[in-house]
């Protein structure tokens, strides 16, 4: 028992120590330091962006006087540019995206035409789109889904081989054709104002005929394009105008 009393006492005594020091700090004008913080990112604003990847398209085209058609299958590069804006309410950020894209590699998938002595090829030229966003902020991550509309530019081409590898190009046809768009992706608040991102979208157009010319811009037949569909994925980089992020406390 004696030993417990002897303990408690000096517990109190220690105690009381600690708050003598702390008061004399204090009244010395001794202050804790502030402890610094940094408030996640504020993703809402105005931004525009470039971006860059791979698509992969395919594209059937039919000749009502000629059937069935083929399916060309088109891969190449992507360039693009986006203009959006978007507002932030509590961790949801929603938005409303523009873009275009366009193939810059001038290559085409042929095939053996109706005729098998020719040989048919089709692809994508661009696209233009218009949709919403819908993301949700996590500090500087932002993962998002987005859809909307899409229009897209198709050519269709045939050739007559000849000597030595080379080609004459025998009639070309070209539409624009409306469909949709779903994708998804994920976004990086580098610093103030600047983000990077994956994004993937799949797409689906419609279908119309159009009138195939020769080199000489004479009519040579009909050409229907059927339900071509589309997938891209691209690395893009945006400047967004708005709130300033918050900095860390000094």
């Amino acid at each position: 028992m004696y030993k417990v009393s002897k303990l408690a006492a000096g517990s109190v005594i220690a105690a009381s120590a600690a708050l003598g020091t702390a008061s004399v700090a204090l009244a010395d004008g001794y202050s804790a330091p502030r402890v610094a913080y940094e408030r996640p990112a504020d993703w809402s604003g105005v931004y525009f962006g470039v971006s860059s990847g791979y698509q992969w398209s395919s594209i059937q085209v039919e000749s009502p006087n000629n059937p069935p058609g083929f399916t060309s299958d088109d891969r190449n590069a992507l360039v693009g540019a986006h203009l959006g804006v978007q507002h932030q309410f509590g961790t949801i950020v929603v938005g409303v995206e523009g873009g275009w894209a366009t193939t810059f590699r001038d290559h085409e998938d042929d095939v053996a035409c109706p005729n098998p002595a020719d040989r048919c090829s089709a692809k994508l030229n661009d696209i233009f789109t218009i949709g919403a966003r819908a993301g949700w902020a996590a500090g500087r991550w932002m993962p998002y889904v987005t859809g909307g509309y899409a229009n897209g530019g198709f050519d269709y081409n045939a050739r007559a081989p000849g000597a030595f590898g080379a080609s004459t190009l025998i009639e070309s046809a070209h539409a624009r054709l409306g469909g949709w768009y779903l994708g998804g992706g994920v976004e990086w608040a580098v610093s103030p104002g600047w983000t990077a991102g994956l994004d993937y979208k799949h797409y689906e157009f419609g279908s119309a005929t159009e009138n195939a010319f020769s080199p000489a811009g004479v009519f040579t037949e009909r050409a229907r394009f059927v339900d071509p569909s589309t997938d891209s994925i691209t690395a893009r980089v945006s400047w967004r105008w708005g709130r300033p992020d918050a900095v860390p406390l000094k």
